[in-house]
């Protein structure tokens, strides 16, 4: 993390829900605040969750961004899998990497069966349906693509691709392309090594 300091502020009620500006995270006081001892389990998933995807936007969405609009998965995609990954990591307890898949991860499939789906980049060519992209496919899909890559190329050669991105475009807009690109030079790169 780049930046000297991360604040979290609980604000009564928060329109937005939460809001991952870089450096300053605000939440609505219900998804930040709570006391553990006296909560239902159904709250601590739900705060959980939260904090994490918004902590994870600080690096998918704000140290490195989609160009545009229309790859809005990257940043949503990716912030929803780490919150699960994240979450599940440092409160196993909760279940919360279980009740992803089977219940997240089922929800996105059955959703991109519809015929109201659509790939998870879309064409934007004005603001105003931007609003459009912010929906389950986005998060939900985009998530379950990036899962995907995990399980396949294994937590080590996931990370790797995911730093070469990471630092090849600090600071900077992105494209789904340079995502793949990250990743293919990962893995040729682990080819020609396991070759020797």
């Amino acid at each position: 993390y780049p930046l000297p300091k991360l604040d979290l502020v609980a604000i009564p009620d928060f329109a937005c829900g939460a809001m991952e500006n870089w450096g300053l995270v605000t939440f609505r006081e219900v998804d930040l605040l709570c006391d553990p001892a006296k909560v239902s389990v159904g709250t601590r998933k739900r705060v959980a969750t939260v904090v994490s995807h918004e902590l994870a936007h600080q690096w998918f969405g704000n140290l490195v961004t989609m160009e545009w609009w229309d790859d809005l998965w990257l940043n949503e995609g990716f912030a929803t899998f780490m919150e699960n990954l994240s979450a599940d990591a440092l409160f196993p307890d909760l279940g919360l990497w279980n009740m992803y898949v089977s219940s997240d991860l089922e929800s996105a499939f059955h959703l991109d069966g519809m015929r109201s789906s659509h790939p998870i980049k879309v064409p934007i060519s004005a603001a105003e349906d931007v609003d459009e992209v912010f929906d389950a496919i986005s998060y939900e899909k985009g998530c379950a693509i990036v899962r995907t890559l995990w399980a396949v190329l294994g937590p080590d050669a996931f990370q790797k691709g995911v730093q070469v991105y990471m630092d090849r475009h600090q600071y900077r807009n992105t494209q789904t392309s340079d995502l793949w690109k990250a990743f293919e030079e990962v893995l040729h790169r682990g080819c020609r090594e396991s070759a020797f």
